[in-house]
């Protein structure tokens, strides 16, 4: 039966626990093409096109090339990033996560394996509460924060950005990923970008369109690149298939 249920997701995705999180309404892990994805009601969070856009933008900047120390991720879903760090580019420096929902967490040990990763701390937190008490400094924090299609507004205002600029070491890239599918969502990536820029000079703006869906996303980066870390061939190939950098029009 389980090798039947494998075969049919080949062709459509299959539901495979639907539930309520803590935080988001609904939660669903499908079975699609062999593999588990966790999506909420209208989008995915973790190993469908979420994860091809982080696949995407790490080719794109080359993420192979830097030498980081520790990583900070706000916004875990069920570990698609981590997989990416990890698996696809052998990245073994301590990883701190934060989960909002402990109903996401569970469904990432459950179907995602989260547990596999070793040097990797899994935090049940508020990001916004994470961020202003913390003490420790990150050279790669990647911000991940949805509630279903939304990111909080909390998460765009000057106290966070200033709380995520106190947690950065000198050196480091910033990694801030939002929606801008619906034209609210474009408009509220223009006000973002705007507090963005005036905290972190020198932020570029991307944007992925994967499924017919768009998300952009905030680089900052002023990491040195270590030369002694070669792309794959592979990776060169595949960055053939990023869409670009646009910059936001503030009429």
């Amino acid at each position: 039966m389980n090798k039947l249920k494998n075969l049919v997701s080949y062709l459509y995705p299959m539901i495979v626990e639907a539930t309520t999180g803590k935080v988001s309404s609904y939660l669903e892990v499908t079975k699609y093409q062999g593999k588990y994805q966790l999506n909420s009601l209208n989008v995915n969070y973790s190993y469908g096109s979420l994860h091809t856009i982080f696949e995407r933008l790490f080719i794109k900047i080359k993420i192979d090339q830097y030498d980081f120390s520790n990583i900070l991720i706000l916004g875990m879903g069920a570990g698609s990033v981590i997989s990416l760090l990890r698996k696809t580019h052998n990245i073994k420096v301590p990883i701190t996560a934060i989960e909002n929902d402990s109903v996401v967490i569970e469904l990432s040990k459950k179907y995602f394996d989260i547990g596999k990763y070793s040097n990797l701390e899994i935090i049940n937190s508020d990001a916004f509460d994470f961020v202003s008490n913390t003490q420790n400094q990150y050279d790669l924090i990647i911000i991940d924060l949805f509630i279903d299609n939304e990111v909080p507004m909390i998460f765009s205002g000057d106290e966070f950005l200033q709380g995520i600029k106190k947690i950065t070491t000198n050196n480091s890239c910033i990694i801030y990923n939002k929606m801008t599918e619906l034209p609210l969502h474009k408009k509220e990536m223009v006000e973002l970008y705007r507090n963005f820029e005036s905290i972190f000079p020198g932020t570029t703006l991307m944007k992925f369109n994967i499924n017919n869906m768009e998300n952009s996303i905030l680089l900052y980066n002023t990491l040195p690149i270590n030369i002694s870390n070669k792309v794959s061939v592979e990776q060169k190939r595949q960055e053939e298939n990023y869409d670009g950098l646009f910059q936001p029009s503030f009429s």
